[in-house]
């Protein structure tokens, strides 16, 4: 029952995402990436982790840039299909170092990089297709993340980065899923309470 709830959600958010308007996505994008900028757990981590964002996702590349431009280590997720696991790799050139995946996503090479310490990293920034409140989410539906950041450091903040639309009152969540710390769109920061 509760499955097929998320599922529904999923499908739902992702049919609003997909036919978002590219001028919105740029907009919204900048607004919340300047939002993550002013926060002090942003100004003072040193090794950020974050998604390359596609398929209308809120934009992580001038983050990313902006990151690499100003001594922050940027981290970039490879997901590994077979175990449903992530592992961790330090960018360094956003052109460079990143190659298509089979989902169509940009990931690390992960043969020719370094593989970051997950204890290491100060900051996470993570995606969702829907989020609540309570700071929840729901993502594509394999478990990648709440695998990844039931490993994390107790210390690590991790921040949901979302449009407005996306956030609902109340997500079905179950004994796996992972609360983050705040949940971050284009009109508002939402905290884990």
């Amino acid at each position: 029952m509760e499955n097929n709830l998320k599922n529904n959600l999923r499908i739902n958010m992702l049919n609003i995402r997909k036919n978002m308007p590219d001028h919105n996505v740029s907009a919204f994008s900048l607004k919340i990436m300047n939002k993550i900028m002013e926060l002090p757990q942003f100004i003072n981590c040193k090794n950020i982790m974050l998604y390359i964002s596609f398929n209308n996702e809120v934009d992580t590349y001038k983050l990313a840039t902006w990151c690499l431009n100003n001594n922050k280590t940027v981290i970039a997720p490879y997901c590994i299909k077979s175990s449903h696991k992530i592992v961790p790799f330090i960018i360094n050139n956003l052109t460079t170092d990143l190659t298509k995946s089979t989902f169509g996503v940009m990931e690390p090479k992960c043969d020719i990089l370094m593989k970051a310490n997950i204890e290491n990293i100060d900051l996470i920034i993570v995606p969702g297709v829907v989020f609540d409140e309570d700071c929840n989410r729901i993502g594509f539906g394999a478990g990648y993340y709440d695998r990844f950041l039931s490993m994390k450091a107790k210390n690590t903040i991790t921040i949901g980065i979302a449009y407005d639309y996306q956030i609902i009152d109340k997500v079905p969540i179950d004994e796996y899923d992972v609360p983050l710390n705040f949940i971050i769109t284009e009109k508002r920061i939402i905290s884990l309470k």
